[in-house]
């Protein structure tokens, strides 16, 4: 029973069990293969493999060909964030992806990995990216600064924006699915916030999915800047 506005982000248990480790075992078992290709039989099979092929082209597009060791774990991520986004959007269900404890569990070692990895390969060269090309002798303490803030940013932005969408759009439901619900006395006006709310479901799907796109893709940038 959800009390307050914020009350759906609030993790129930199962038999003492958190529902954000059910939501992500779930997740992790759809996303990481457990089940081979073969597992599927026919069109189900077909239609698998092309997702997860065109997913694959769609996230490594521009990407570097050293960084080809890691297309199975991105993509991995890929599938693991928009399994748990889109299994969100059923009713009664947990979104872990809204908590900013799961996203930057995601983000911050995923970010730490490829910048240490890009200091390991080239550390003189990842120093200079701390000083742009150009720079005046007198800035270049303010721009390694600059920088060096600019660096530490892009996983706090990266697990910020993933939960800040979701919740963002997730509120927007449960506004709107109460609303709908509070004026069932006046079928019109009732009946256009159902088509609204019908709407926006359709919105958060996408938002679901671009939201994945977007996460892998920036963690994708950030490992072909260091390599």
């Amino acid at each position: 029973m959800i009390n307050s506005l914020f009350g759906q982000f609030s993790p129930d248990t199962i038999l003492f069990i958190p529902l954000q480790l059910v939501s992500c075992m779930i997740a992790i078992v759809w996303a990481l293969y457990i089940f081979p290709t073969n597992f599927f039989s026919g069109r189900i099979s077909y239609i698998w493999t092309t997702v997860r092929l065109e997913a694959m082209k769609l996230l490594f597009q521009n990407g570097k060909k050293a960084s080809a060791p890691w297309i199975t774990t991105l993509t991995a991520v890929f599938f693991i964030i928009l399994s748990v986004n889109l299994m969100g959007l059923f009713p009664y269900a947990f979104t872990v992806t809204s908590h900013a404890s799961f996203t930057y569990s995601l983000a911050i070692p995923l970010w730490l990995s490829v910048n240490f990895l890009g200091f390991f390969m080239a550390f003189n060269s990842r120093l200079s990216h701390l000083v742009p090309q150009g720079t005046p002798s007198f800035l270049i303490p303010a721009m390694v600064w600059i920088e060096t803030l600019s660096l530490i940013a892009q996983p706090i932005a990266l697990g910020l924006r993933l939960a800040a969408n979701l919740t963002a759009g997730h509120l927007l439901i449960f506004l709107l699915s109460t609303a709908t619900w509070i004026l069932a006395s006046s079928p019109i006006v009732s009946a256009l916030t159902l088509i609204i709310l019908g709407l926006l479901f359709i919105l958060e799907v996408g938002v679901a999915c671009i939201q994945a796109y977007v996460f892998t893709s920036l963690v994708n940038f950030y490992l072909d800047q260091n390599i």
